[in-house]
């Protein structure tokens, strides 16, 4: 495999945001301001994955063991639905569970959120099929084939990076649908992996014309959500309830790969850009690091999001059976602490952890107490309830 094809596999425009704060459960409703933390880079979360044996059973984007599934593949919404999966993930645990902190569990979802960021490699003679089975062989030339039209794409071969493609397509959106109409082209429209594969064929295909190469790093949410503002994207769509309303709603579905957001974008131009000449805005122009950064405020928008009910979650706790060990504001059994003195259990990572440490569960299983499975918004909404529980007084 060629370098830029391992640099494509590697998911160069990967977003590895850590999440470096418990946030207190009693506001999780409030997304906080900024619930991802500035070092990226430094995947505390994979070597939580490595360090305490996920990878034991676990795979990542296809590679690895296949005893439980691909967290790669998993469906992901948020913190709280990736928490219950990790405390519902007790039920089939047959070897010693690792212990985790809560920093390690903030870590680790945060890390498992993630994955769906990355760009898998892509398909070169797949991509082949999209260049040429979408019409863009006849205005663009790869390697010295195709039209002259319009530009050569031989240059994105340096760019190892769909999201710098995505870009390109975004900017020269409106002068390709004209160009298209005037030579009587259908205008193309991209699903799923075809950006992905047809960036592999350009970066297999194209002659190297030397020069530096471009690159984009990892987006950061709060630089994201400055530009979304700053490029006026917010005058027509909303994000966590706050922007215009011209445009659907951003971020509530869009936990997909910068390649695959590159495509909804072009996608849907055509839809856009006459609603924005009506009101006298210009198509704002996206540098790739600008559009990672977009992309990573978008994917992250909704993270925390849960509008809880603590009087539902005191109603769970008796109906999942936790009041049968422990008692809550002195209702319930005394095998267990009274949940209003665990300290822990006042974030959200913090619950999480005590879950899947608890150190009864055996115990639960011999007794035939069934251990709680349990929907995101349940957790949510029990954690809010026992975060509003008033703390016992020391003696």
């Amino acid at each position: 495999m060629s370098r830029p094809t391992r640099r494509v596999a590697g998911g160069v425009v990967a977003l590895i945001v850590l999440l470096v704060v418990s946030v207190p459960l009693a506001s999780a409703q409030q997304p906080p301001s900024q619930p991802f933390g500035p070092d990226w880079a430094m995947l505390a979360g994979g070597k939580v994955f490595a360090d305490k044996g996920c990878k034991v059973c676990h795979a990542i984007r296809g590679f690895g063991a296949t005893a439980g599934p691909d967290l790669s593949r998993i469906e992901r919404r948020g913190f709280f639905d990736l928490g219950a999966a990790l405390s519902n993930h007790l039920r089939g645990v047959a070897i010693q569970r690792p212990t985790l902190t809560a920093a390690e569990v903030s870590n680790l979802i945060a890390w498992i959120f993630t994955l769906q960021y990355y760009d898998e490699r892509g398909d070169p003679k797949a991509g082949e099929a999209v260049f040429t089975g979408k019409a863009c062989v006849q205005c663009h030339e790869v390697g010295g084939k195709g039209g002259r039209i319009g530009p050569g794409l031989d240059f994105l071969k340096r760019t190892w990076s769909p999201v710098l493609v995505a870009a390109a397509m975004w900017n020269h959106g409106p002068e390709m649908a004209e160009a298209l109409q005037t030579q009587g082209i259908p205008r193309p429209t991209f699903t799923g992996r075809e950006v992905v594969d047809l960036v592999a064929f350009i970066v297999e295909t194209g002659r190297d014309g030397g020069g530096a190469s471009a690159q984009v790093t990892p987006g950061v949410p709060a630089r994201g959500a400055k530009l979304f503002a700053e490029k006026g994207c917010v005058i027509c769509h909303a994000v966590g309830g706050k922007g215009g309303q011209i445009g659907p709603e951003l971020g509530r579905h869009h936990h997909v790969s910068l390649s695959q957001f590159g495509a909804l974008m072009w996608n849907h131009g055509p839809v856009m850009w006459p609603k924005m000449r009506e009101r006298g805005l210009q198509v704002p122009r996206l540098k790739g690091q600008e559009m990672a950064d977009i992309v990573a405020h978008l994917y992250t928008a909704h993270y925390f999001e849960a509008a809880v009910n603590p009087g539902r979650g005191r109603e769970l706790l008796e109906l999942k059976g936790c009041l049968a060990c422990h008692a809550a504001r002195g209702k319930g059994e005394k095998i267990g602490a009274d949940l209003a003195s665990y300290a822990s259990l006042r974030t959200s990572a913090g619950l999480v952890a005590s879950l899947w440490n608890h150190p009864r569960y055996l115990e639960a299983q011999r007794r035939e107490v069934p251990w709680p499975v349990l929907a995101g918004q349940d957790l949510a909404d029990m954690g809010a309830y026992v975060a509003s529980l008033p703390r016992p007084k020391s003696h």
